[in-house]
């Protein structure tokens, strides 16, 4: 290519740019352009090199692993075109790939994952060889999401520099009784956090993120800012933990709730949400339903009847996941629901109604259950189905098991 170009380079890095929005995974074209020219090379090493994936199921170390640290050893400048890291960690992480995780500086999404090859030798969060190096990229001041699952001992103080955190995830994990470790300096305000998700040891998790506390006494997170929640309920107490972090936000807009266990943890919704219902625009509630006799909406309709008249609710999104074998009540369970949200003056805000039933299939020719549900809107859905003012979105799918 000649040294000088017939475009300027602002429209060559918009062509680049557009070319890795239809890249394919391995960034063949990228990695093509990347070889014409010296000036191609950092357009394309910031798509190419964007986002890390050291994941792995496997008992031996990760190729990738040893690949990624002598590609930094190699070329050191290739850590500051990291964005994305998806990191799932050894039960014994070898100490070498610190050096290598400790040049990265602008993160802006970190995943990591432990992964034990014994029972009950789960990572340790607060005691293993790469701490440093975790730590480091937790407290990078360009990091807005933090996902966290399967290893044991969090220490929730380790998050108090993490000031521009916007998203946090919590999968299966447990917070330790570590001691507490404070920064040396610490940040003007507490953590503004725009969105959490807790999949597991909801009223645990909940608990400790609502008590911990900086030495000066300001909470850790500011669940004021919330604006999306997503948990998921097993146990009879969680539903009371939920509520407690609800009181906790001011701006919460978007909820979305899995009943797991929904006989353990009647879906309470009214109460958990009140709270929150001068703001709330968007719900999600997931029902998982394994009894032919009880209501497969699990009481949601009443639910949503106490809260009418003093809501500003937009959409309401209710997921149903029949697990049995057998047929479920298709009578006035559904039909209240219909009453409920179409009556007027309870939800003046609606706009949109979706209800999505998935049903375990149990053989290839079990179809009875699925022609029946999605006769619904027919014999139980009148009024969604024929409103002027809400969308009524209903689908049956099934997945076979």
């Amino acid at each position: 290519m000649p040294a000088t170009s017939l475009l300027p380079l602002e429209m060559e890095e918009t062509i680049l740019n557009l070319l890795a929005e239809d890249d394919d995974d391995d960034c063949s074209a990228l990695k093509a352009c990347s070889l014409v020219c010296q000036a191609f090379l950092p357009i394309c090493r910031k798509h190419i090199f964007r986002s890390i994936d050291l994941t792995y199921h496997g008992g031996a170390p990760p190729r990738t692993l040893h690949a990624f640290e002598r590609l930094l050893q190699q070329s050191p400048e290739i850590a500051n075109y990291i964005r994305k890291l998806d990191y799932i960690v050894e039960d014994s992480p070898s100490p070498s790939i610190q050096d290598s995780l400790k040049q990265i500086s602008g993160l802006i999404f970190l995943t990591v994952k432990g992964y034990s090859s014994e029972p009950g030798n789960e990572f340790d969060w607060s005691d293993n060889p790469i701490r440093p190096a975790l730590l480091h990229l937790l407290h990078l001041p360009t990091l807005i999401y933090f996902e966290g699952a399967s290893f044991n001992n969090f220490v929730v103080s380790d998050l108090i520099p993490c000031v521009n955190l916007k998203y946090l995830h919590f999968g299966p994990f447990t917070i330790g009784t570590a001691e507490t470790t404070f920064p040396a300096a610490l940040p003007e305000r507490s953590i503004p956090l725009n969105e959490m998700v807790i999949r597991v040891y909801t009223a645990t998790v909940i608990a400790k993120l609502c008590r911990a506390r900086r030495p000066d006494g300001q909470p850790i997170i500011d669940f004021r800012s919330l604006s999306k929640i997503t948990l998921t309920l097993q146990k009879p107490n969680e539903s009371e933990a939920a509520q407690e972090l609800f009181r906790r936000c001011q701006n919460l807009a978007n909820v979305c709730i899995t009943f797991l266990l929904p006989r353990e943890v009647m879906p309470s919704l009214s109460n958990m949400l009140w709270p929150s219902i001068q703001t709330l625009k968007h719900i999600v509630v997931e029902v998982h339903v394994d009894d032919v006799d009880v209501d497969p909406l699990f009481g949601v309709p009443f639910e949503l009847e106490d809260m009418r008249a003093t809501n500003i609710i937009e959409s309401i999104t209710i997921r149903v996941s029949l697990l049995m074998d057998s047929d479920c009540r298709k009578g006035g369970d559904w039909g209240r629901l219909d009453k409920v949200l179409t009556t007027p003056g309870w939800f003046n805000s609606l706009k949109r109604v979706s209800l999505a039933i998935e049903v375990a299939s149990f053989s290839r020719t079990d179809e009875k259950r699925q022609v029946a549900l999605r006769k619904l809107p027919e014999k139980q859905f009148l009024r969604l189905s024929t409103s002027n003012s809400v969308s009524f979105d209903f689908e049956v799918t099934s997945v076979l098991v």
